[in-house]
């Protein structure tokens, strides 16, 4: 995850720690050539407060700080820039513009979920993925079709996945779970009637979670073994169309799909070409 996106989701930072998150963020170039005596006099803070910061991070130190943050802030900035995810069309706005526009509305989804993800839980997540015996997604309304796609992708490798759309089939596959099983949770803020119903039935199970969420609070988060956010800029009705937060969760998944293919790269090549192959053949 980029650090800076992190910094954003820490929420007990001290004042003077804010301080320094500043700091960093509007004066990198000093950030990155002073030695930690020189930023705590920039910063009129302690030399401990830079290393409580980097605990709170889950770093060694001021060096593995500034490393993390000279990877992170080219695109913390580019996603940074000031846009508008809800409405970036105008009424009178041309065909040209609109097309222009949507091309943006893509370019900073993907530099906002690639920001926000954490490329140990994604290793993490398709490593459980290859141990299950089954593979249950679980979401609802448009977000169905790109499960759909995934249990595509994944059939095309041989790999079953299972999809149940009403709440009836949902709770069925949920109650009937194990621990041989991986459920796969999509859910942009825990809103829905059954989610945690659905949450807790499957650690009852003791069934393993990969939730895919935004930023936001979300309930169901402390069910989850591993979790991938979405972007979170775009408001959950107030907007022209979920442009953003499809393909930000298109992201995940084909991120997901990949590093689990990657997993058995040339076998998983021979399955698709044979699958392939042989529905084509004319005897």
């Amino acid at each position: 995850m980029n650090i800076f996106n992190k910094l954003d989701q820490i929420i007990d930072l001290t004042d003077n720690e804010k301080v320094l998150v500043a700091y960093m963020k509007q004066h990198t170039d000093d950030f990155m050539k002073y030695n930690a005596t020189q930023i705590a006099e920039k910063c009129y803070v302690s030399i401990s407060t830079i290393y409580r910061l980097c605990h709170k991070l889950g770093i060694t130190g001021l060096s593995d700080l500034k490393l993390q943050v000279s990877a992170s802030i080219e695109d913390y900035l580019k996603e940074s820039e000031d846009f508008d995810y809800n409405y970036p069309i105008k009424q009178n706005e041309t065909q040209y513009q609109i097309a222009h526009k949507l091309k943006d509305v893509y370019k900073q989804t993907v530099t906002s979920t690639l920001n926000l993800l954490d490329l140990e839980q994604l290793r993490l997540s398709a490593s459980l993925l290859k141990k299950a015996q089954m593979i249950d997604i679980y979401t609802s309304a448009g977000n169905i079709f790109f499960a759909e796609n995934f249990k595509f992708q994944m059939q095309e490798i041989g790999v079953l996945v299972n999809v149940p759309i009403e709440d009836y089939q949902q709770n069925l596959s949920a109650v009937s779970s194990d621990k041989n099983h991986v459920a796969i949770v999509i859910s942009f803020g825990g809103r829905g009637t059954s989610s945690e119903h659905i949450a807790h039935m499957l650690k009852k199970n003791k069934t393993p979670m990969i939730l895919i969420t935004s930023t936001l609070e979300n309930p169901l988060e402390k069910y989850a073994q591993h979790i991938l956010y979405m972007s979170s800029y775009e408001d959950h009705y107030n907007k022209i169309s979920s442009f953003a937060t499809r393909l930000s969760l298109l992201y995940l998944l084909d991120c997901l799909y990949t590093c689990y293919f990657r997993l058995d790269y040339q076998n998983n090549i021979d399955k698709k070409l044979y699958y392939y192959e042989t529905m084509t053949k004319h005897d």
